[in-house]
């Protein structure tokens, strides 16, 4: 019975916060899967001390903090940052091969939309909980991991969750002033290279990606390029290699499709608050089609300015989705 008891006593207190600091260490460390396994072992930790925890809300200030110091601890072990190949280096040249790709951990993952139905401070304001939600795109995702990790859980801590500087700084051992410091220069840092995400929830985006879908599956790359800004951007992780501009984007598709030629299938999905699809391929001639990318879309005035495609095939499992369609 004791242990019934705690276990009721766990999904009542600590459970309905496992998204809330998912969502907050993914921020933090630009990783689901590491942001997962950080935020499993502060649930765990809290049904520890779950007899200290006496309400829900002790509860998730303990979890925030416990979570966010295990960020903190992870990211100076790692000692590098996790960001997008357009981060690293110049565009490439679409008429020169592609290299080996890089370790899969230097790089942002995406994150599926369900991890954004977060809804563990009943409290928090309507425009407070649009800016939480617009704060998992993958353009201030990447941005914050530009900052220094303290810079980061502070600027978090404050502009995102709403905790007050006093509160922040008891969370982070240091003094008011070092928090107001930290939030100025991360305000300053952060300037306006995150962006403005579109969250690709307007019927004519909807219609885009719709058209986005029919030229893949029909081989229409004319069609796909009148959907490209002319300063469109093409990010493939792992491959460090990013193209800039609908013609050099076209020209990396056109010499792809002439060495290996596949059919496509395109699940439409949603990612880090933006539209975007899962993409299958297939040999010309028969066999299945095997996970290919899950891919994001970034859009501005209708057209398409950022295309984010993971070569990852590991991430279709965390959005729900098969490897393999017949």
């Amino acid at each position: 019975m004791l242990t019934q008891a705690r276990d009721q006593a766990f999904r009542a207190r600590l459970e309905p916060h496992r998204r809330a600091i998912t969502a907050h260490c993914y921020r933090m460390l630009g990783s689901l899967q590491d942001a997962e396994e950080v935020a499993q072992d502060s649930l765990v930790r809290g049904w520890q001390r779950l007899e200290e925890l006496r309400s829900s809300e002790s509860a998730r200030a303990w979890l925030y903090r416990i979570a966010t110091n295990a960020c903190l601890d992870m990211l100076k072990k790692k000692r590098r940052r996790r960001g997008l190949p357009n981060d690293l280096k110049p565009a490439a040249d679409p008429e020169q091969p592609v290299g080996l790709p890089a370790e899969e951990e230097l790089w942002i993952e995406p994150a599926p939309d369900s991890l954004l139905d977060v809804a563990d401070d009943p409290l928090a304001r309507p425009d407070a909980l649009a800016f939480r939600r617009e704060s998992i795109g993958l353009a201030f995702i990447a941005a914050l991991q530009r900052l220094p990790p303290k810079q980061r859980a502070a600027l978090l801590l404050v502009d995102v969750l709403g905790w007050r500087p006093r509160e922040t700084a008891e969370l982070l051992q240091t003094t008011q002033a070092s928090v107001n410091s930290l939030l100025q220069r991360a305000r300053t840092n952060l300037g306006t290279s995150s962006g403005s995400p579109s969250l690709g929830e307007r019927p004519e985006d909807q219609a885009m990606v719709r058209r986005f879908v029919a030229s893949w599956e029909n081989g229409d790359l004319d069609a796909f390029t009148t959907m490209l800004a002319k300063d469109a951007i093409l990010a493939m992780p792992p491959q460090p290699e990013w193209f800039e501009g609908a013609a050099a984007i076209r020209r990396f598709f056109e010499r792809l499709f002439e060495d290996d030629p596949k059919r496509f299938r395109l699940l439409p999905i949603r990612a880090n608050g933006s539209a975007g699809v899962a993409v299958y391929a297939a040999p010309m001639h028969g066999g299945s089609f095997e996970a290919v990318a899950i891919t994001v879309f970034t859009l501005r005035d209708g057209v398409v300015s950022r295309i984010t495609k993971f070569t990852m095939p590991k991430l279709f499992r965390r959005f729900g989705l098969a490897e393999r369609l017949g």
